[in-house]
């Protein structure tokens, strides 16, 4: 389950998306270098294709075990979300290619949002869609994407090997239903998941928060935003209806969250952790080992799981929700307003150079200052001193262990 946005503004374009998977599944922020590729072949989560003589960079939030990607970016400044939505199509569970395989591959080979977008659509032609993309289940589904490079973008969506593409104008979401072509809609949908999924609700409200979003801070909070009628049970029963998705029996969690804001140069932000709505997103230079972006998925296991300890313990009533999101918001704040006072933005597309660079480097560390308040409590709640309460009690006994990593 996932939502991802987009919109144009006056001065450039923001792109945004919640990664929202099983709650105990790491979610990775790591950057991979591009360049000549010697190999024949790329083994990709459950097939393997041809690889092409040169790859692009990449920046990617992904799932540990797997070898595709939620959400990233590459070196051109092409950005791509994916969404699972509920199709009647036949053949799931046949090992093919993954959607987060696709958004990966669109985005080592594509040069602009154009490209990538075709590039999406071949590969679905190709090799068709299908394999398990459950964490700790059997989940099986077709995907949605969204495709930007801050001057177009794209979305798509599937039904096996049927698509249909749609040119974005002024702003759009996607979430994890079939939503833009009526008649696709009408003869693909799956309409029992597609309910359940709570889908309709996220992409109405987000959409409608997200036409809004004026600035980096109002993006932000579309990624943090709850349904109001889920507010009081969001940790103890969760949510699917809420943008931030926390874990219920039904549904999945928000595991990760990343904001692209085109601008005079392109910068991206990304939390590192779940549960925006607690998390403070800290701005990223392309390229660069920065925390909460590594280069070894091992570090970045664990970044997130050092987070996602204190995350629970906020959930299970162990630390002080009120006192943690004023300190937490203060963060933010903190971190936003330095970027005022970043006057180099270096050469290329990404804001780059020495101050930049010292500035994404402080506001990691200003985060991290953060988070050692609470050791103690992390390390009670990794140990098993403290124990998991609500629904995390059931969900929490596997957090952390036996974690299989896809090689990068």
């Amino acid at each position: 389950m996932c939502d991802t946005f987009w919109k144009k503004t006056e001065n450039g374009a923001f792109f945004a998306k919640n990664s929202d998977r099983s709650c105990n599944e790491p979610n990775l922020t790591v950057f991979i270098k591009g360049g000549k590729r010697e190999e024949k072949t790329v083994r990709c989560t459950y097939i393997e294709i041809p690889q092409v003589d040169y790859v692009n960079s990449v920046l990617l939030v992904k799932p540990s075990w797997i070898w595709g990607a939620e959400m990233g970016i590459n070196d051109k400044g092409v950005a791509i979300g994916n969404e699972a939505v509920f199709t009647k199509s036949k053949g799931k569970k046949e090992p093919r290619l993954i959607g987060m395989d696709m958004l990966r591959l669109a985005l080592e080979r594509g040069n602009s949002a154009e490209e990538a977008k075709d590039i999406i659509i071949e590969l679905l032609q190709t090799y068709g869609q299908g394999g398990n993309c459950g964490f700790d289940k059997g989940f099986y589904y077709d995907n949605g994407f969204l495709v930007t490079d801050g001057n177009n973008a794209y979305a798509i969506e599937t039904a096996g090997k049927k698509y249909v593409v749609k040119k974005l104008e002024g702003y759009g979401n996607i979430s994890n239903r079939l939503s833009i072509d009526e008649n696709f809609v009408r003869e693909n949908t799956e309409p029992v998941f597609t309910f359940f999924s709570g889908s309709k609700c996220r992409l109405n409200e987000g959409g409608e928060m997200m036409k809004n979003a004026q600035t980096l801070s109002d993006v932000f909070n579309v990624l943090r935003g709850h349904h109001e009628k889920d507010v009081k049970k969001l940790y103890k029963k969760g949510s699917v209806k809420s943008v931030c998705m926390h874990q219920s029996a039904l549904g999945s969690h928000t595991t990760g969250s990343m904001v692209v804001h085109y601008g005079e140069k392109i910068t991206i932000w990304i939390t590192g952790a779940s549960s925006p709505c607690l998390s403070v997103f800290k701005p990223v230079p392309f390229g660069e080992e920065i925390a909460p972006v590594f280069f070894k998925a091992e570090d970045s296991v664990k970044y997130w799981l050092k987070r996602e300890y204190l995350l629970r313990a906020i959930f299970s009533g162990y630390v002080d929700e009120k006192s943690y999101k004023e300190k937490a918001r203060a963060t933010q704040k903190e971190i936003i307003e330095g970027f005022s006072g970043v006057n180099s933005l270096g050469e290329g597309i990404f804001a780059s150079g020495e101050q930049y660079y010292a500035y994404c480097a402080g506001s990691s560390d200003k985060e991290e200052s953060f988070i050692r308040e609470y050791d103690k409590i992390i390390e009670d709640m990794k140990s098993g001193k403290l124990t998991y309460r609500h629904i995390f009690k059931k969900y929490s006994k596997t957090l952390g262990k036996d974690l299989k990593l896809f090689p990068l």
